[in-house]
């Protein structure tokens, strides 16, 4: 009679194997909310430029800019944002949109979600990328 008692019994390896299957159920969707955070985290500078270079502007000319390119706004090349403003001569938004497939830690798709500042320094944007953000 062989009486090996060395290594792992069936029951014991099937335990594991579903130890590591809820804790990879766990961290995955945690992983991934840190990763679209770290790429969310763009954002907050280059509104705050837009903000600060039309806040020069108005005091220059009495009047907010109507483009990008008369700020002289060098654009960032974001891989996961566009940035846009819109004004009149008194008001402005400043707008970042996303334009990359990213998921919060729900699942949640953010691609066309946009987070904005106005010339009150009032920060407005969708409700779901605001909450991922905390803007």
């Amino acid at each position: 009679m062989l009486t090996n008692d060395k290594g792992f019994s069936l029951t014991e390896l099937m335990i594991a194997i579903v130890i590591i299957g809820v804790l990879s159920m766990i961290a995955i969707p945690k992983f991934t909310g840190t990763t679209t955070k770290a790429k969310l985290s763009e954002f907050p500078a280059v509104l705050m430029q837009l903000y600060s270079l039309q806040d020069a502007h108005f005091l220059e000319t009495d009047k907010y800019a109507t483009s990008l390119e008369e700020l002289d706004f060098s654009n960032p090349e974001s891989k996961y944002f566009e940035y846009s403003i819109s004004s009149d001569s008194k008001s402005f938004v400043a707008k970042a949109t996303v334009i990359e497939e990213l998921k919060d830690g729900q699942g949640n798709s953010l691609k066309g979600e946009f987070v904005s500042i106005d010339e009150k320094k009032v920060k407005g944007g969708s409700d779901n990328l605001r909450r991922v953000t905390k803007w």
